[in-house]
């Protein structure tokens, strides 16, 4: 087998993280790493600050200085069950169960549904920098941020305490308006409240539509 160098650091396996991202977009070799998306067991994941969680496969963030070239090029030679001890050094395994779980896992099927997955294989596990995932955020509290009255808003769902519909957040962040503006124009309400329209607005159309024959 092939001698390949791993890893020996945080910092390197999360550059391999960030280095997937853009293999994923090289014409010549991206496709090929897409097609083989579906057949990963362990992502890992990290996310610049303020930004995405993104994700790459532990025989891609475990050996030094990776590129889709040397991936494929030595790809027999690879073998998860050598990255995984090294990755465990500095990333944990996340349980799932928790909410902290599950916003992770909606972000990893966001990441593959725009590369054309519906999500990731049975049993696949997400692995995440040590010490992290408590800055996971929670999914906001719906039902204690949106109400539904009559007498308000016409019987429209809207935040609580206020008459801002969700329908009107909504359709503000799809003109284009930042979430720092709005909060800007509308110092009555929090971030929780624009996530939480936002997590409504994605429960009500999260349902299946059947065609009239």
């Amino acid at each position: 087998m092939t001698d390949i160098a791993l890893v020996t650091n945080q910092d390197q396996a999360i550059r391999n993280i960030w280095q997937y991202q853009a293999e994923l977009a090289d014409e010549r070799l991206g496709g090929e790493l897409k097609r083989l998306m579906s057949y990963v067991h362990a992502w890992y994941a990290a996310r610049p600050a303020g930004g995405q969680w993104l994700f790459a496969p532990s025989k891609f963030v475990g050996y030094a200085d990776n590129t889709a070239e040397a991936y494929f090029r030595e790809r027999h030679a690879r073998d998860g069950r050598i990255t995984e001890p090294v990755l465990r050094r500095w990333f944990h395994v996340v349980e799932p169960g928790s909410s902290r779980a599950d916003a992770l896992d909606r972000a990893l099927r966001d990441f593959l549904r725009g590369y054309g997955h519906s999500g990731p294989r049975k049993g696949a596990r997400i692995c995440v920098p040590a010490g992290v995932l408590d800055d996971v955020a929670e999914p906001p509290d719906i039902t204690a941020r949106i109400g539904i009255d009559p007498a308000i808003c016409g019987g429209r769902p809207h935040i609580r305490g206020t008459r801002v519909r969700v329908c009107d957040i909504l359709q503000m962040m799809a003109s284009g308006v930042s979430k720092d503006v709005m909060l800007a124009d509308y110092p009555y309400l929090s971030e929780q409240d624009v996530r939480a329209a936002l997590a409504y607005g994605a429960a009500a159309i999260d349902h299946r539509i059947v065609p009239a024959a």
